[in-house]
């Protein structure tokens, strides 16, 4: 892949070639831009003061990106609001040319797509539109007027001495990415997608001086790489910077003025005029534990949202490592969150959003302001700053989507156990208890509920098949079969026995069913199951009433002619049944007896005990529900101000 040694037309110094393909290069003597013409080179300018590298790539660092083999060989650095972004020229083994965007430790790898049609201008486009490009459907991610900076290294064409260009940047859902560079009069499309750190195998890079240890809380300057320090132009105070190459703007601990950190002469960009101040509950500087990984905590803010007049406000921690970028630690009430930018974008539909597979639901929409600011960011970050923020939850997950005229920026938190945050952090005592349910707090009633849930199906089941063994091997044997009548008056009351039998197998219930002729009458059945062997007798006794009519032109009906009753646990042998009927009306009934007949009741007793436990998990659970999208946009019940 690599080219002979050329020679500076400047200063004579030799110039080696890392691309074969390369345009334009730098002389690492002179600092000549030196484009090549045919068999030579020319200069054609000299490179100014270029940003310092926020990240430990440099020139001649190799890497794999999806099996090929590249050398980084160039870099251009652009600069915007909210800091500086570099674009690392690629240059592949295989003679292919690439790029690697490292903004804000986000990593993307490009290439120039020469096959698109007509691009539309750029002030067509607005963050969070819809745009489909060659067939794929990308959302408008961002839109960045950017200044360029410098330049080093070498280039598939000739770059240097620019002005200011737009950029607007689109992401798929699967992490694809594209940007459309508008720096030239014709616009350049580059397609590519949004990559981790560890993924690009990198070797040859610059020490960072990051040993990604972490337990002693705070983090100190042999552990943390770049460490420089100012003073406050207000009150003097001194400030370190902790990560002083990425950092754009710091907020003074002493006095809270928000100050431009990139100005060789520091000065304020914001005076403090609040009248409460927040002290972090994680100390800058600390660093922690998270994902088997070390973090330090470099800025901290505290935002606020207005709902219904009242102001609800929560804690941002802004966290780095070197390599994995940032993250941040969001807290409410108690309640903590592990919140990370997303590399792709989810796909929205009306109160849904849909990423990694799994369905959220919108939770709240709401103008996000920050109120304190403390620490330094590597973009701008002051007190009254406004978003759109919208949250959409499937706990314990969230996401969150900011919105400013300018960008569309999506994360993902992952509820987290404030234990957890403690022992990451090594913060001493214990933590304070979360209050009230938090958006995607995980439901800990639900999780119950689903056990005992499947618990009460396995038991559900069981029933089930022990009701379908009983029927099945039920004899429903015809004992006696007689037929009597009987009215008032009747000696010794009109008691009868029945003919003798004999119940014959297991031991088993005995149903006595009673068929009579009563209308819109009653009567009593007396009822004495007597054993001929021992005298034993078990007796029960049945109210049989039937009556019917018609009231206002509607017809009514109560009660029935016929009953039954079960008499459990009967052992075989001879019997006859004594009946004693009682009553103010002549009847005429008829009485049967069967043996082992499968009696439901007992089995709809043990349903209604077996769902009791299910029905009140399943009532607090939703309970928690009620808590938790009572605090949103759409609460599941809705009161009025007299409840």
């Amino acid at each position: 892949m690599s080219a002979p040694t050329a020679q500076c037309p400047n200063c004579g110094g030799p110039v080696r070639f890392l691309w074969s393909g390369a345009v334009q290069t730098t002389c690492p003597f002179c600092r000549s831009i030196l484009v090549r013409r045919d068999l030579d080179l020319e200069k054609v300018g000299e490179i100014g003061g270029v940003p310092p590298v926020t990240s430990s790539l440099r020139i001649g660092a190799r890497g794999v990106y999806e099996r090929r083999p590249f050398t980084v060989v160039g870099r251009i650095v652009y600069e915007f609001e909210r800091g500086t972004w570099s674009e690392w020229h690629l240059g592949f083994d295989d003679g292919g040319s690439g790029w690697l965007s490292d903004a804000q430790a986000e990593y993307a790898v490009s290439f120039l797509n020469g096959t698109h049609g007509p691009l539309p201008p750029a002030d067509e486009f607005t963050p969070g539109q819809q745009f489909e490009l060659a067939g794929t459907q990308l959302l408008v991610a961002s839109i960045t007027r950017a200044r360029y900076r410098g330049v080093e290294g070498e280039l598939p064409f000739e770059y240097w001495d620019r002005g200011e260009a737009v950029f607007v940047d689109l992401r798929a859902p699967d992490a694809r990415f594209s940007t459309i560079d508008y720096s030239d009069d014709e616009p350049a499309l580059y397609d590519g997608r949004m990559v981790e750190w560890s993924e690009l195998m990198l070797t040859g890079l610059e020490p960072t001086g990051w040993d990604g240890t972490a337990g002693s809380g705070e983090a100190t300057e042999t552990r943390v790489r770049g460490v420089a320090g100012l003073n406050c132009p207000n009150c003097g105070s001194a400030i370190t910077l902790r990560d002083p190459d990425n950092t754009v703007n710091v907020a003074c601990g002493a006095c809270g003025d928000v100050i431009d950190a990139r100005s060789p002469v520091a000065h304020v960009l914001q005076k403090y005029n609040g009248k409460v101040r927040v002290k972090p509950v994680v100390p800058l500087g600390s660093r922690g534990t998270l994902h088997g990984r070390a973090w330090d905590v470099l800025g901290f803010q505290q935002r606020t949202i207005t709902a219904d007049g009242h102001d609800y406000s929560w804690r941002e921690y802004m966290l780095r490592n070197p390599e994995q970028g940032y993250r941040y630690l969001t807290e409410y009430d108690g309640h903590w969150n592990d919140v990370s930018p997303l590399r792709g974008v989810p796909k929205v539909s009306g109160l849904t959003a849909e990423y990694g597979g799994e369905t959220f639901k919108h939770f709240q929409t709401a103008t996000a302001r920050t109120t304190f600011v403390l620490g330094e960011f590597p973009w701008q970050v002051r007190s009254g700053d406004e978003a759109e923020a919208a949250d959409y939850v499937h706990p314990p997950r969230m996401l969150s989507l900011e919105k400013t005229a300018d960008e569309d920026a999506w994360s993902v938190g992952e509820y987290v156990e404030p234990a957890r945050v403690w022992e990451a952090f090594k913060l001493p005592g214990k933590p304070p208890a979360p209050r009230g349910v938090f958006g995607n707090q995980p439901n800990p009633r639900g999780i119950t509920a689903r056990t005992v849930r499947r618990t009460f199906g396995v038991l559900l089941l069981a029933l089930l098949a022990l009701g379908m063994a009983r029927a099945a091997t039920a004899r429903r044997e015809l004992a006696m079969e007689q037929t009597w009548e009987w009215s008032p008056g009747l000696p010794e009351g009109g008691a009868v026995a029945s003919q003798p039998f004999v119940l014959d197998g297991r031991l088993s219930n005995v149903d006595v069913t009673i068929q009579t002729d009563l209308d819109n009458r009653w009567a009593y059945f007396n009822l004495a199951l007597i054993d001929e062997d021992d005298g034993t007798a078990k007796e029960v006794g049945r109210e049989v009433s039937y009556y019917h009519g018609v009231d206002g032109g509607e017809s009514w009906s109560e009660g029935s002619s016929r009953d039954h009753v079960s008499i459990p646990e009967v052992k075989p042998g001879h019997y006859f049944l004594r009946v004693a009927p009682e009553g103010d009306a002549p009847v005429r009934y008829q009485v049967r007896v069967r043996r082992d007949v499968p009696e439901w009741m007992q089995f709809l007793v043990a349903l209604v005990l077996l769902g009791i436990p299910w029905i009140w998990m399943e009532l607090r659970a939703y309970g928690f529900e009620l808590a938790r999208w009572a605090e949103s946009d759409h609460p599941k019940t809705t009161s009025s101000e007299e409840d």
